[in-house]
C-alpha cells in the first residue's frame, strides 16, 4: 500500500545508489586519483566537483515533466558518463588525471538537478511528522552500506595491481548505480501541485530574510568543511600510514556507529526541532579535525577514534541541514527554496575547495595537508557557534 511500498523501495534503491556515489566521489576515486599521480591541487579540484555541480541545480526549476521520469533519465545518463573516468588509466600518462576530472565532472554536472527533483518528490511521499525518523534511519543505513562498500573496495584496490583494482571497483559502482535506476522507476510519484514559474519560485525564497540568513550559514559551513575535506583521505594514507583497506575499515566503524546515532538524532529533530540537532552535530564536526591532526604513522589511534566522532556528527548534520530547509519552505514554492539551498551548499563547497588548493600550496606544516585541515577546524568552529543563534 502506498506510500509504504515506495518508501521501502527507496531504501533498497538508496543502498545501490550509495555504492556508486561513494566510490565515484569519495575514498575510492581519491585513491584512484593518487594512483594516477594527482597533485594536491588536482585533489582539491576533484573534491570540488560535487559542489561545482550544484551550480546547475536551478535547471531543476526549468525542467518540465514528471520528477520521477527526469530523475531516472538524468541518473542513467550521469552514471553512464562516469565510464570514461573509470577507464582513464589506459590513456597516456599526461591525459589520465585530466580525463578523470573531465568525465567525473560531467557525470556530476548532469546529475546535479536530481537532488532538487528527488527531495521534492520524497517530501510528498514522507509525512512531515516522520521525516526525521525516516531519513535518520535511511541515511544511517545507507552510510553503513556505503562504507562496507568502501571496505570491500579498499580490499580489492589493495590486492590487485594499481590502478587496476580501483578501476574494477569503479566499474562495479557504475553497475550498482544503473541497477538503482531500475528501482527508482518502480516507485510511485504523488501528484504535484502546479509550481510557480522558476523566477517567481526563486523570488519567493530569496525574499525570505530568515531563509537568506540560513543559506549564508550553509554556504559558510560547507566552505569551512571543504578547506580541509579533500585532504582527509590523503592524510590518513600518507601521514597516518593507513592502507586503503584500513581506510575502508575506518569508514565501516563510522557507518556502523551511525546506525545508532542517526535514529537518535532523528528522534531529537522530531521532538526538539532541527536547530538543536544542527548546533550539536556541527560542534562535533568542528572539533573532529583535532583527532586527525593528533594521529600519525607511529600513533594512529586518534584517527581511529575520529571514526566515532565522524558518525556522531554526520549521521545527523547532513539530514538536519536539508530537513531544516524543507521545514521552512512553503509547499507551493518548495523547489525554489531547495534550489537556493543546493546553490549555497555548492558555492560554499566550491570556494572551500579552491581555498584548500591555495592553503596546501603554501607548504606550511610537516605535509601539504596539515595547514588546510587546521584552517578548516578554525573555520568550522566559527560557523558552528553562529548556528547556535540561528
Amino acid at each position: 500500500m502506498e506510500p509504504e511500498r515506495s518508501l521501502r523501495l527507496s531504501i533498497w534503491e538508496g543502498t545501490l545508489a550509495i555504492l556508486f556515489l561513494n566510490w565515484s566521489t569519495g575514498v575510492i576515486v581519491t585513491g584512484y586519483a593518487l594512483a594516477l599521480g594527482a597533485s594536491p591541487q588536482a585533489l582539491a579540484l576533484l573534491g570540488a566537483l560535487p559542489f561545482l555541480a550544484q551550480l546547475l541545480t536551478p535547471l531543476a526549476l526549468s525542467l518540465r515533466g514528471s520528477r520521477k521520469a527526469l530523475a531516472v533519465r538524468l541518473n542513467f545518463l550521469a552514471r553512464m558518463l562516469f565510464l570514461p573516468a573509470a577507464l582513464a588509466a589506459f590513456l597516456p600518462e599526461g591525459l589520465r588525471v585530466p580525463t578523470l576530472l573531465l568525465f567525473a565532472g560531467l557525470s556530476q554536472l548532469l546529475a546535479a538537478p536530481v537532488g532538487v527533483l528527488w527531495l521534492s518528490w520524497m517530501a510528498d511521499l514522507v509525512a512531515e511528522e516522520r521525516r526525521g525518523r525516516y531519513f535518520g534511519f535511511r541515511n544511517a543505513l545507507l552510510g553503513l552500506v556505503g562504507t562496507l562498500g568502501n571496505l570491500m573496495g579498499g580490499m580489492v584496490a589493495d590486492r590487485l595491481p594499481s590502478p587496476l583494482g580501483y578501476q574494477v571497483v569503479l566499474l562495479l559502482g557504475v553497475g550498482a548505480g544503473l541497477l538503482s535506476v531500475l528501482l527508482l522507476r518502480l516507485q510511485s510519484e504523488p501528484s504535484e501541485s502546479p509550481a510557480p514559474p522558476a523566477r517567481k519560485a526563486l523570488g519567493i525564497a530569496w525574499q525570505d530574510l530568515a531563509y537568506r540568513r540560513y543559506l549564508g550559514l550553509v554556504f559558510l559551513w560547507y566552505g569551512a568543511v571543504m578547506v580541509g575535506g579533500p585532504y582527509v583521505i590523503p592524510y590518513f594514507v600518507q601521514v597516518g600510514g593507513l592502507s586503503m583497506t584500513e581506510v575502508g575499515l575506518w569508514t565501516v566503524i563510522s557507518a556502523s556507529s551511525g546506525l545508532l546515532f542517526g535514529p537518535m538524532w532523528g528522534r531529537m529533530a522530531d521532538r526538539e526541532g532541527h536547530k538543536a540537532v544542527l548546533f550539536r552535530t556541527a560542534m562535533v564536526a568542528a572539533l573532529m579535525p583535532l583527532l586527525w591532526l593528533s594521529g600519525s604513522r607511529a600513533f594512529p589511534w586518534p584517527i581511529w577514534l575520529s571514526a566515532l566522532a565522524d558518525a556522531l556528527a554526520w549521521s545527523g548534520l547532513g539530514t538536519a541541514l536539508a530537513n531544516a530547509a524543507l521545514a521552512h519552505a512553503p509547499k507551493e514554492a518548495r523547489n525554489g527554496y531547495l534550489v537556493l539551498f543546493w546553490l549555497a551548499l555548492g558555492l560554499g563547497g566550491l570556494l572551500g575547495s579552491l581555498l584548500a588548493g591555495s592553503a596546501a600550496s603554501l607548504g606550511l606544516g610537516p605535509s601539504p595537508y596539515h595547514f588546510p585541515i587546521l584552517l578548516s577546524l578554525a573555520l568550522r568552529l566559527g560557523v558552528a557557534l553562529r548556528l547556535r543563534r540561528l
